[in-house]
């Protein structure tokens, strides 16, 4: 991308958007003045019966077999849930559905390159799905996604917006883990795939179109322990055709996922990992070759809950990218605290990230981090990120609050700079190069504002509303494209 001096003209502009986006985000919570918030809202009602799952983005983990038992079928939809084939409990059919339909709206997209939309899109999901389960040691779990975009200037954004009609999951599963959390299980087929709080691994929730793989994973899970080992290639989405999504033959992952009791404090975890990479083509800032990366890393925590949390991730980088190695890293943490006695049971915390970058690229190994297959709202609860997890510093400060038990909301600020001047900056996604290092030594890249208020009317509903801006500071001011990017969402999604 060449790099020219901006003219004042967008610059002031871009100053004015900033404001404008401080004075939606301070009139937005003006209501919240007597209220606060939780990240997951509860559907109004009786607490569910603690057998039933939860109807969330992963159906493909949820068991409905104890709706063997016809006094626990208290729901409209549970006879599509459980229909059971004979006398063994475990020989079932189970069906489920997402729908999701949003207004988006995303001005300066990409910091204003390329193709731009001025009036909002609407984009749409449908999701249905089934499991059938032979007994208590085999299954097999198939769904379908029909992800649309309509009004979009500059058509669907690769990967993120459709993907008209295909088979998203369609494995085999062998072993008791289908209806068991002990035992040891293997999945052969597409499917996807989430480790720890999708740092690294992830099924791409926020966007329209949702990621998975094809390959094999097998798990390995007792009362406190689970062990997962895969080998896989992602799938590529052609947002175009029917039924024509292959796996990526330029690249393949694999490696393995320990979580274990780690009780440096009450309810303390931590997850082990390693994960290999192999890649045909990467572009970064140094430029473009093979790659073949290897990560490892750890994870300790402290699920939410009352008073301290904590979800700090380290890990390193290694591996050789051309004729070149590789030497890379990251720390990620989180750390929180609910007040859970007080009312709305605010839970303020802190995010804090480094993802390194790339130094002198003379005869030094590349530093540039490479984030895998992270989380698609990576930052912000919802948007796209403006800026990807390589060569950055962040700082993160956020309010979470629950205005009633199915009201909840977040309202967040963050601030970036590059980790290397040396370095470029990075799309979401390590092969998108937003702008090279140049000659350019600022370091400070602009500091950004997100809320979002989510509302469950009842269990099989989520409304949920989102806004989010990024104010492009020292290091944008010499470059073509500093556009300020606002994003707004609004939508509702239906499961069951």
């Amino acid at each position: 991308m060449a790099i020219v001096l901006s003219d004042q003209r967008r610059l002031r502009r871009g100053t004015s958007r900033s404001y404008l986006l401080l004075i939606a985000l301070v009139i937005a919570l003006l209501p919240l003045a007597a209220s606060a918030q939780t990240p997951n809202p509860q559907p109004p009602g009786p607490a569910p019966d603690p057998a039933r799952p939860p109807l969330n983005p992963f159906p493909a983990e949820q068991n409905w077999s104890f709706l063997a038992d016809p006094s626990k079928r208290t729901d409209f939809f549970d006879p599509v849930k459980y229909i059971p084939s004979g006398e063994n409990p475990q020989l079932y059919l189970s069906l489920g559905f997402e729908y999701r339909i949003e207004y988006e709206y995303y001005d300066s997209w990409m910091f204003g390159a390329g193709p731009q939309d001025h009036s909002g899109y609407v984009m749409n999901r449908v999701m249905p799905h089934f499991d059938f389960h032979a007994g208590s040691d085999f299954r097999l779990f198939s769904e379908f996604k029909f992800d649309s975009i309509a009004g979009r200037n500059g058509g669907p954004r690769p990967g993120v917006d459709q993907a008209l009609g295909d088979v998203h999951q369609a494995f085999i599963e062998i072993g008791p883990h289908a209806s068991s959390p002990h035992g040891m299980s293997l999945r052969a087929g597409r499917q996807e795939v989430v480790f720890g709080t999708g740092r690294l691994f992830d099924n791409n929730e926020g966007p329209n179109v949702k990621l998975s793989f094809d390959g094999f994973r097998a798990i390995a899970e007792g009362a406190h322990v689970r062990l997962d080992l895969f080998a896989m290639r992602p799938v590529e989405d052609d947002d175009q055709g029917y039924f024509d999504d292959e796996p990526n033959h330029a690249q393949s992952v694999w490696g393995s996922y320990l979580a274990v009791p780690a009780p440096i404090v009450s309810g303390g975890q931590a997850d082990f990992y390693y994960i290999g990479l192999d890649t045909k083509s990467v572009t970064y800032n140094r430029g473009t070759a093979h790659e073949l990366r290897h990560t490892i890393g750890t994870r300790v925590f402290r699920p939410i809950g009352q008073g301290l949390d904590y979800n700090w991730e380290p890990n390193y980088q290694w591996g050789s990218f051309g004729s070149g190695s590789i030497r890379a890293w990251s720390v990620s943490t989180e750390t929180g605290f609910t007040f859970d006695r007080i009312r709305f049971h605010p839970r303020p915390l802190l995010r804090a990230d480094v993802y390194s970058g790339d130094g002198n690229p003379a005869n030094h190994p590349l530093g540039t981090y490479n984030s895998l297959y992270p989380r698609g709202a990576y930052f912000t609860p919802k948007a796209v990120p403006f800026l990807g997890p390589q060569n950055l510093i962040d700082l993160h400060p956020v309010l979470q609050f629950q205005l009633k038990t199915n009201v909840t909301g977040a309202f967040a600020w963050d601030w970036y700079w590059r980790e290397s001047t040396h370095d470029g900056i990075y799309a979401f996604g390590s092969e998108a190069l937003i702008d090279p290092a140049g000659t350019r030594h600022a370091r400070y890249l602009g500091n950004q504002g997100d809320l979002e208020i989510r509302w469950a009317p009842d269990r099989h509903i989520i409304i949920a509303f989102n806004l989010a801006g990024f104010d492009p500071k020292t290091f944008f001011n010499t470059v073509t494209y500093n556009a300020t990017p606002l994003f707004g969402n609004v939508g509702l999604t239906y499961r069951f």
